[in-house]
């Protein structure tokens, strides 16, 4: 069986990766507010931490060339879990600030990985 082409394997475990940080902010953003140990840092640094973390391989997955479309996928994905929090009845509230902050993060993930990543174009 011929080998795997080395960016096919990075390509895959990233997009595993993006998989696992998404199911993760989506727990985390979504229980009960009393059931999550809160660090001791701002709010809106835990989520541009998060969406950094999960834009970045998003990217690797997708190609760094669609940074943006990693990015955009990241921020939406984001808006709906604000939208989650405000309606869905954990005792949690949505807000316009944490979704900025997300796209913020997102931006910088995924931009991050696009212009270390030494690609043209």
């Amino acid at each position: 069986m011929p080998a795997r082409p080395p960016f096919l394997i990075i390509r895959r475990v990233a997009a595993a990766a993006a998989l696992c940080v998404a199911v993760a902010i989506g727990y985390l953003s979504l229980v009960p507010v009393g059931e999550v140990p809160a660090p001791q840092i701002s709010d809106k640094i835990r989520h541009l931490a998060a969406y950094a973390g999960l834009a970045a391989p998003l990217t690797l997955a997708l190609h760094p060339r669609r940074w943006l479309v990693a990015a955009l996928v990241a921020a939406i994905y984001g808006v709906c879990l604000e939208f989650g929090q405000a309606y869905g009845g954990a005792g949690r509230e949505g807000s316009a600030l944490d979704a900025l902050a997300n796209l913020a993060g997102a931006l910088l993930g995924a931009a991050m990985i696009r212009f270390s990543a030494g690609v043209r174009g």
